[in-house]
């Protein structure tokens, strides 16, 4: 009964390309999220900042003087 265990094959084999396959996907599937959220993230800035911009006061102070 003790030496029952020692050749039991390993089941859940899974070669090694398959895991640098599924590493790459990974990494490209961050990259791409990545790029996505920074797009996003300037478009949101951008378009605040065109909405909360502070006038040009020498704009502003020349329209009151004339």
């Amino acid at each position: 009964m003790q030496g029952i265990y020692n050749c039991i094959p390993e089941t859940n084999y899974f070669p090694r390309e398959y895991s640098v396959a599924a590493i790459l996907l990974l990494l490209f599937m961050v990259l791409i999220s990545l790029v996505s959220v920074l797009n996003l993230l300037h478009f949101y800035i951008s378009t605040f900042r065109n909405m909360c911009a502070v006038p040009n006061m020498a704009v502003f102070g020349s329209s009151l003087t004339s």
